[in-house]
Order: structure tokens, then C-alpha cells, then sequence
């Protein structure tokens, strides 16, 4: 990999790159050296090579005749680690404040928006948008969930604090559940009562698709086991309300015609 690649990937653009590289090849070189070896105005040079000791890559060297050189390239590593922790801190705030622009935008348009995310990343987001949501959760879940969630100690760990989170936030879950040991020892416990969980049964084999559908606010969630877990989020007031209408019915229909007392 080229030094420039380098350069590139802590964040710095092309002409920013192009600087540092001279200083760093060549020491202590003034606007005017610098303009000659890139090709750069003046002008532009001394704006760049400013803006870079802004960056705390570079320092500048004489009083009356200003003169750059490279500070020690450790400072790349630095300026790449506030940049990704600037991003994350940006994506968090995005993902906290979207609904406010969702409020907007379905006010003038119908059209839903869908992403699509993998592996336990995706199935966590999943979670994690619930919790941010804020909302009561309308849950039909698959058994094809027990070994990834319940087998594996670390997954299980953030189901715990994802339960114990929706808890303290105050929402409520109506789960449209299959009949299974553990869920029955789970109800009998108590556990449900304390994680503010309401079950509805359903015999076992009724269900057997390997994919679990949460509704919350104005979003659908469907999210599939497998080898790979795919979770597609779908946001639109429409889709959301006919499938929580649809798990309504269903759950009316076993809450009337199968025992609930397990």
C-alpha cells in the first residue's frame, strides 16, 4: 500500500494527502516549494498546510516566512480515531432523532422505506430500534430462534439487558407465542409478569417458519434464522398498522379457540 493510501484512509482528501506526503518526504518546505512540487497555487498550499496543522499532523516553522513539516505520523492514528468515533457519535444521533423526519415525511407521502441488515449486527439493530422507538410491540415468534438467542452465552446476555431496558422504558410486548417448555416455565416463573410481557399461545406446530415479525410505532420488523439471520426493517404507518391488525386477529382467534393456561 502506498504511503498515500495511508494518508487516505485517516480521513485526509486528495489535495490534503498530496501536502502531507511532500512534507513528509521532504521536510520543512514553504507554500512556494510546496505549490512547485504539487502542481498547487500558493495560495492553496497555504491553506491546506493550515488547515493541517489544524489537524495536529503538521507544525509551522518561522515567524516572518511560514515554513511546514510533518509532526510525527502517530498523529494519523489519532486524527482516524476521533474521525470514527465522530461518525459513530453522528450515527447514534441520527438513528435517536429519525422520527422527527419521519413525522414529516409521511405527513406528504405513503412511500415506505425498507433496509436490510445480517448477522447477529442486524438481528441487535433490530432490538436496539425497538428500545428507541419507544412503542408497545406486537411480537409472533419462531422457534428457530431458541439456539441462537438461549445456546450462545453472549447473545443471550443482551437479550437479558434488551428485556430489562423495555422494561424500565415502559413498553408493553403482546407475543403470539408457540407452546414450548421453556416458554411454559418462563410463565409459570413470572418472568413474563416482570418484563411486562403479554403471552398468547398457539400450538406448536402451527407456526413453523423460520422468521419472527415485530410491529413497533410505525415500523415492521421481520427477521430470519438460518445459517445467516437477515433482518429487514420496513417503516410505513400503513404496513405497520395492517400487520398489527393482522396479529390482533390471530391472537383473538387462539386466545378464543386454544387453552391459554399452560
Amino acid at each position: 500500500m502506498e504511503e498515500t493510501d495511508i494518508i487516505k484512509k485517516a480521513g485526509l482528501n486528495d489535495a490534503q494527502s498530496e501536502i502531507y506526503s511532500c512534507l513528509l518526504k521532504d521536510g520543512v518546505m514553504s507554500p512556494s516549494t510546496l505549490a512547485t512540487h504539487t502542481g498547487q497555487s500558493r495560495e492553496n498550499c497555504y491553506a491546506i498546510a493550515k488547515k493541517l496543522v489544524e489537524l495536529g499532523l503538521v507544525e509551522q516553522t518561522g515567524d516572518k516566512k511560514a515554513s511546514y513539516r510533518v509532526l510525527n505520523p502517530s498523529a494519523l492514528e489519532v486524527l482516524a480515531e476521533k474521525r470514527r468515533k465522530a461518525v459513530a457519535k453522528n450515527e447514534k444521533y441520527v438513528k435517536d432523532n429519525i422520527s422527527s423526519l419521519l413525522d414529516i415525511f409521511y405527513a406528504n407521502n405513503e412511500m415506505p422505506g425498507a433496509r436490510t441488515l445480517e448477522g447477529k449486527e442486524g438481528l441487535e439493530e433490530v432490538y436496539r430500534d425497538i428500545l428507541r422507538v419507544k412503542k408497545d410491540v406486537y411480537f409472533l415468534r419462531t422457534n428457530a430462534d431458541e439456539s441462537f438467542w438461549h445456546d450462545n452465552g453472549e447473545n443471550y446476555d443482551f437479550l437479558e439487558q434488551y428485556r430489562e431496558q423495555r422494561t424500565l422504558l415502559g413498553i408493553k410486548t403482546y407475543a403470539l407465542t408457540p407452546v414450548t417448555p421453556k416458554a411454559v416455565k418462563r410463565t409459570r416463573s413470572g418472568k413474563d409478569n416482570a418484563w411486562n410481557f403479554e403471552r398468547t399461545w398457539m400450538p406448536k406446530d402451527d407456526y413453523t417458519a423460520p422468521a419472527e415479525v415485530w410491529v413497533y410505532g410505525d415500523k415492521v420488523a421481520i427477521c430470519t434464522y438460518g445459517e445467516t439471520q437477515i433482518s429487514t426493517i420496513i417503516a410505513s404507518p400503513a404496513i405497520a398498522e395492517a400487520m398489527r391488525q393482522i396479529l390482533k386477529i390471530i391472537t383473538n382467534f387462539y386466545k378464543k379457540n386454544f387453552p391459554q393456561e399452560q
